[in-house]
């Protein structure tokens, strides 16, 4: 496998902004060491783990950023945001029975109530790759 396209921590930021003004909160990136670790760890799993599945790939950045917890508000939104874009620059798509399903399946996974590996599982089983029209 080539290596992935990767997402700029850029991207995040402006995410975390365009999440937290839906909703009237406050855009804040309290740590920009805590983003960037959560940047580093997918290509970490891609160069050292020999990790080439792009779902994998992408559940590692979303709880990279959702557990660093580097922006004031909307961490778990644009963890999400960052995944989906990174399956979209890679050429894949998830396709979401709602817009709410993997953010409740998020939540189950930091509260405990979910496993990574059953995240990764049930988020793979709705990734497909994006076909050229």
């Amino acid at each position: 496998m080539t290596e992935p396209s990767w997402l700029r921590v850029d991207f995040a930021i402006e995410a975390n902004k365009r999440a937290v003004s839906k909703t009237g909160e406050h855009h804040a990136l309290l740590r920009s060491d805590a983003l960037e670790s959560a940047f580093t760890k997918p290509r970490h799993h891609f160069q050292y783990g020999g990790e080439e599945d792009i779902a994998t790939l992408a559940c590692v950045l979303l709880f990279g950023i959702a557990r660093n917890h580097p922006f004031e508000q909307g961490n778990k939104r644009t963890a999400l945001a960052c995944a989906l874009r990174f399956l979209e620059n890679n050429g894949y798509t998830a396709i979401l029975p709602n817009t709410e399903f993997l953010g409740e399946q998020l939540v189950a996974v930091l509260t405990g109530a979910l496993s990574e590996g059953d995240f990764g599982s049930i988020f793979a089983s709705h990734v497909t790759e994006i076909e050229d029209t």
